[in-house]
C-alpha cells in the first residue's frame, strides 16, 4: 500500500466530509444543551460547558487516531480487547451507582468502559476474522464480554454488541451453521440469565411495562414533547407550547428535547446528516480490497445506526426503555470520545484507500 503523508487538514490527511459531519453533530449537541441549560456558567457542572470540554477532547482524539495506521491498529487490537475485558471485570467489584455498576468515578467525570467496549469489539472481531483463526474461541471471547456487560447490568449495550457481532459475521465468509449457532446461543443465554436472576429486576419491569396495557410515563411524556415540536419547533416561536416534564432530558431523552425545540425540520436535518455519513462509509465497502476495512466499517455502521434507531424507538414508545444515548447528541464524555474514535478510524481508512473530500 502506498504511504501517504498525513496532514492535519486537506485531501492528504483528514477527509473533509467526515470531519465536517463530526463537527456538525457536535455543534448540534452544543446548541441543544444551550437551549436546555438555564444559563451559561464557566464551571464544569454546567451541562453546556461539560459537553464543550468533551467535544474538544473528542476532536483531539479524532486527529490522534488518524495518525495510527490500520496495520498498527490491528497489532494492538487483541491487547485492547484484553484491557477492556479486565476493566469490565474490575467494574463489577465497585460500589453500585443508582443500582448499577457502569461507571468508574473519576472525580468530576465518570468513565464508562462499555462505550469503548463496543468499538474495541468491532475491531477485535474484524481482526480475528481477517486472520482466519478457528471461530469457536471467538464465540467464547465475545460471550465473555457480553456476560460482563450484562452483569452491570446493561441490557441495551449487550443487545447492540450482539447485533454488531451478527452483522460482521453475516458479511464474512463464515458458514451458515455459525450464524445459526450464534442465534441459538443468544436465546439460550438470555433465558438462562432470566431464570437465574442475572437480568436486573428493573430491566424486567421495563419489558413487562412495555407489554402491559398501561403506557410508560416517561415514554408518554416524551411523545407529548415530540408532538409539541410541530414543523419548525418551539425554539423560534414567540408563543411557545408549554413544555412537559421529561426525565434525563440531557442524555437518554435528549432527542425528544431536540425535536421539541427544532421540530420536524430539525429532526429531518440531523437524520439526513447521519445518512450522508453512512453513505460515505458505504464507499469503503465498494472500493476497499481489505477484509479488515470492510468488517470494521460494517461494524461501525451497524453500531451507530442501530443505536440511533433504538434511541428514537424507545423515546417514541416503539421499544422498551434501554438507556442508550444518541451518538454525539446526548451529554456524556465516554459516549462522545468513543464515537470520536469511530470517526477517527474511519478517517484513517479513507486516507489509506485514497478517498478524499
Amino acid at each position: 500500500m502506498r504511504e501517504r503523508k498525513v496532514t492535519l487538514l486537506g485531501p492528504e490527511g483528514t477527509n473533509l466530509s467526515i470531519f465536517f459531519l463530526f463537527l456538525v453533530f457536535n455543534f448540534i449537541s452544543w446548541f441543544t444543551l444551550f437551549v436546555l441549560s438555564e444559563g451559561i456558567e464557566l464551571n464544569f457542572n454546567n451541562i453546556l460547558i461539560r459537553q464543550i470540554v468533551f467535544s474538544l477532547i473528542s476532536i483531539i482524539v479524532f486527529f490522534l487516531i488518524t495518525y495510527i495506521s490500520i496495520e498498527n491498529l490491528q497489532q494492538y487490537t487483541d491487547s485492547l480487547f484484553a484491557i477492556i475485558t479486565i476493566l469490565l471485570a474490575v467494574l463489577l467489584r465497585t460500589s453500585p451507582k443508582a443500582g448499577v455498576r457502569r461507571w468508574f468515578d473519576l472525580g468530576p467525570i465518570d468513565f464508562q468502559p462499555s462505550e469503548f467496549a463496543k468499538v474495541i469489539t468491532v475491531l477485535f472481531i474484524a481482526n480475528y476474522l481477517t486472520k482466519r483463526k478457528s471461530k469457536y474461541p471467538l464465540f467464547l471471547f465475545l460471550g465473555l464480554i457480553l456476560f460482563l456487560i450484562l452483569r452491570q447490568p446493561d441490557l441495551g449495550t449487550s443487545i447492540i454488541i450482539g447485533f454488531v457481532i451478527f452483522a460482521i459475521i453475516f458479511v464474512s465468509d463464515i458458514k451458515i451453521r455459525y450464524l445459526v449457532l450464534i442465534i441459538l446461543l443468544v436465546f439460550t443465554f438470555f433465558f438462562i440469565f432470566l431464570e437465574s436472576g442475572l437480568i436486573n429486576e428493573n430491566q424486567l419491569n421495563r419489558i413487562n411495562d412495555f407489554f402491559s396495557t398501561d403506557e410508560d410515563f416517561q415514554q408518554s411524556q416524551s411523545k407529548l414533547l415530540i408532538s409539541s415540536g410541530s414543523i419548525f419547533g418551539q425554539y423560534f416561536e414567540s408563543n411557545k407550547v408549554e413544555k412537559v416534564f421529561v426525565p434525563v432530558e440531557t442524555t437518554d431523552f435528549i432527542f425528544a428535547a431536540y425535536a421539541y425545540n427544532f421540530g420536524f425540520i430539525g429532526v429531518l436535518f440531523i437524520l439526513i446528516m447521519w445518512l450522508l455519513f453512512f453513505f460515505r462509509l458505504n464507499q469503503i465497502l465498494n472500493v476497499s480490497n481489505s477484509d479488515f476495512d470492510k468488517f470494521v466499517i460494517t461494524g461501525f455502521v451497524t453500531l451507530l445506526a442501530f443505536q440511533i434507531i433504538v434511541n428514537i424507538s424507545t423515546i417514541t414508545g416503539l421499544l422498551p426503555l434501554t438507556g442508550l444515548p444518541f451518538p454525539l447528541l446526548s451529554l456524556g464524555g465516554s459516549s462522545m470520545v468513543s464515537t470520536a474514535i469511530i470517526f477517527g478510524i474511519t478517517n484513517r481508512i479513507f486516507i489509506e484507500n485514497n478517498l478524499v473530500i
